[in-house]
């Protein structure tokens, strides 16, 4: 548990005698584990929070190792609402493994700082473990990818990222994140996507970028043929269109 305030913005946590004065920090009352140093932190990080704010009776999967073939193995060992949690550490060699999260789970990684659970790999999210009801959902946050991302085919209620920096390797001929064939909501929350064929290439509905922001794509920051959203977003330093549909 923390002895901070869970907002990360929150000023008294440059402070180190204010931030070690947990008795007066204000729990969450469904997770646990959240603290805060007063409801208007809670109230400002819960846009955040809310995708990670599970209850404890949640089954938990910690990965075991520093390979991305630990992580595969706590997400297949996982059941459909279950949670995987990545130690700090970096995982994999930069290259052309890749990770699936082909059933509706939460994968969490730095509670605090992202960059402090690097993995180095492409990241696909689909269905591929079977149909679900669409009733659950995908979350994945907290973490430093070297790679792409993948978001397709899937009947999924929601996926998001939350607070992922995502860093395609130099002169890549794929996009840096793709997202096409998804049935239910798409978030992109708090991340920093950098490179890429182009940054971000939407071909589904109800894609929702928040708080991103996109840099140095090849091509375009966000290429897209449907209807989607941008709110609070930064996209710059890319070689031909900023965004294009």
């Amino acid at each position: 548990m923390t002895s901070r305030c869970s907002y990360s913005r929150c000023s008294t946590n440059k402070n180190d005698q204010a931030a070690n004065n947990t008795a007066n920090l204000l729990g969450c009352s469904r997770c646990k584990s959240a603290r805060y140093c007063s409801t208007a932190c809670q109230k400002k990080d819960w846009v955040f929070h809310k995708f990670k704010c599970v209850s404890p009776e949640v089954s938990r999967h910690e990965v075991d190792g520093f390979s991305i073939e630990a992580i595969q193995s706590a997400i297949n060992s996982a059941s459909p609402g279950d949670i995987v949690v990545i130690k700090e550490g970096a995982y994999g060699d930069v290259g052309e493994s890749t990770l699936f999260v082909n059933k509706p789970i939460y994968l969490w990684g730095g509670e605090e700082n992202r960059d402090n659970v690097v993995l180095n790999c492409n990241l696909v999210i689909d269905e591929s473990d079977g149909d679900h009801d669409g009733s659950k959902a995908v979350v994945v946050a907290g973490l430093f990818l070297n790679g792409t991302v993948t978001i397709s085919d899937n009947s999924y209620k929601s996926v998001t990222l939350c607070n992922i920096e995502l860093k395609c390797p130099n002169n890549s001929p794929r996009d840096a994140l793709k997202i096409s064939g998804c049935k239910g909501k798409c978030l992109i929350l708090g991340c920093d996507i950098y490179g890429g064929s182009d940054g971000v290439h939407i071909a589904s509905e109800g894609v929702h970028l928040k708080r991103t922001c996109i840099q140095y794509a090849q091509h375009r920051g966000i290429f897209s043929r449907r209807i989607f959203t941008v709110e609070d977003c930064e996209v710059s330093g890319c070689g031909g269109y900023g965004i294009k549909g």
